[in-house]
């Protein structure tokens, strides 16, 4: 996470945004898929890397953008979108081993092909 975001913010964001629908904590947790302890502890912004599949899944529920709270959570980079890694694990269930070795091909194929991270 970006040295420069609070997840008390984060956390500020999903809880105002779960009471503005009159949604129970576990409710959302139940309907995410995550457990609400996990709720709780991010509404209080305990996590500095919360899990950006469980907060794809918190928008779902909270019919809020993910690159709302990706933003909040340090996960963009610049354009609207989220740096790779966290991309990866967003949209795609795979063992931290396979992210690891996907984010090393890219860095590759980034360098090899002069891209520049636009964040940087």
């Amino acid at each position: 996470m970006d040295n420069n975001v609070d997840s008390n913010q984060l956390g500020k964001y999903v809880k105002k945004a779960r009471l503005q629908q009159g949604l129970s904590l576990r409710r959302v947790a139940t309907a995410a898929g995550v457990d609400p302890a996990w709720v709780s502890r991010l509404e209080r912004g305990e996590y500095s890397s919360p899990d950006p599949r469980h907060l794809r899944e918190i928008a779902r529920v909270l019919e809020i953008q993910t690159a709302d709270l990706f933003t909040l959570a340090g996960y963009q980079g610049s354009e609207g979108l989220p740096a790779f890694s966290p991309y990866l694990r967003a949209r795609y269930n795979l063992p931290p081993e396979a992210i690891e070795q996907l984010n090393a091909h890219f860095e590759l194929l980034s360098e090899k092909y002069g891209a520049e991270d636009p964040s940087s």
